[in-house]
C-alpha cells in the first residue's frame, strides 16, 4: 500500500468515525452541539469558498467587453447612463458587449493619481478617447498624446467636422539632448454638438471649451471612428433667439 492510499484510508476512517460518533450522541441538540464546537472553522471556511465561487460564477457571467473606453477628464458630467445606452444602440453592441465612459477624473490636486491611471489605461491597450477641457488638451498635446484628425478620420467625416477641429503647435525639450521638437495636435471642439448636452458636461471656469479627442494608440480604430460619426450624426445644437440675438449685436 502505498504512502497516498494510506493517508486516504486514515481518512475515511477518521471521517466514519466522526459520522459514527455523532449518531451516537444522545438527541438533535448534543449533535448540533458537537458540530459546532468541533467543526465552527470548517463550516465558516466552506460558506466563505462557496459564497466566493457563486459571486465569481456571476461576475464573469455578467461580464461585458469594452468595445469603446472613454475618459471625461477636468469635466463635470452628471451622469454617462443615457450617453452610454444610446451608443450601445447607434454600435448595436452584442449582448456581452458595451460602451464605457468613466467621469469623474480631474488632475488638479489629484493629478498625479489620476495621470497614473490613465496611464495603467494606456499601458492595458483600453483606451480610446478622451473628453477633456483646456487644460487637458494642453498637457497631453505637450506629450504629443493626441492622433491627428487630420489623418485618422475618413474624408467626409473630417470634411463634415473640420470648422470646429481644432489644430495646436507643440514645441517640447528634450532634457538631455536639448533638441526641440514641434508636432501639430489635433481635437474636436463639441461645445456646440448635442453629444455635450447628452452628457450634460460642465466647466468649472466660465466659458470653458469641450474637446473630445483620440488618444494616439487607440485599441479599435473603427469603433472611435464610429464615435465621431455618431457625434456627427447626432447633430449640433439649435441655436436660441437669444443666442443668435448676441452674436448679431457682437
Amino acid at each position: 500500500m502505498t504512502e497516498k492510499e494510506k493517508e486516504r484510508q486514515s481518512v475515511n476512517k477518521t471521517f466514519k468515525g466522526e459520522i459514527q460518533k455523532i449518531k451516537e450522541l444522545p438527541g438533535f441538540k448534543a449533535k448540533v452541539g458537537y458540530i459546532f464546537d468541533y467543526y465552527t472553522v470548517h463550516i465558516v471556511v466552506i460558506i466563505v469558498a462557496i459564497v466566493v465561487a457563486v459571486s465569481l460564477i456571476l461576475h464573469y457571467t455578467n461580464l461585458k467587453k469594452d468595445i469603446l473606453f472613454g475618459v471625461v477628464l477636468n469635466l463635470g458630467c452628471d451622469d454617462t447612463t443615457v450617453f452610454s445606452e444610446q451608443l450601445d444602440d447607434y454600435f448595436e453592441v452584442a449582448p456581452k458587449e458595451r460602451t464605457f465612459l468613466e467621469r469623474g477624473l480631474f488632475m488638479g490636486q489629484y493629478g498625479n493619481e489620476v495621470e497614473q491611471k490613465l496611464v495603467m489605461y494606456i499601458a492595458a491597450h483600453q483606451l480610446d478617447y478622451v473628453i477633456t477641457d483646456e487644460d487637458g488638451l494642453n498637457h497631453f498635446g505637450r506629450q504629443f498624446f493626441w492622433r491627428d484628425l487630420r489623418e485618422f478620420l475618413p474624408a467626409d467625416l473630417y470634411n463634415d467636422l473640420k470648422d470646429d477641429i481644432i489644430i495646436r503647435t507643440f514645441t517640447v525639450t528634450d532634457e538631455e539632448t536639448g533638441e526641440a521638437k514641434t508636432k501639430e495636435q489635433t481635437i474636436l471642439r463639441i461645445n456646440d454638438y448635442k453629444i455635450a448636452q447628452v452628457l450634460n458636461l460642465y466647466g468649472y471656469d466660465e466659458g470653458s471649451t469641450f474637446y473630445l479627442g483620440v488618444y494616439l494608440y487607440p485599441p479599435d480604430e473603427e469603433n472611435v471612428i464610429k464615435l465621431f460619426k455618431y457625434v456627427r450624426d447626432l447633430g449640433k445644437v439649435e441655436p436660441t433667439e437669444e443666442t443668435t440675438t448676441e452674436a448679431g449685436t457682437n
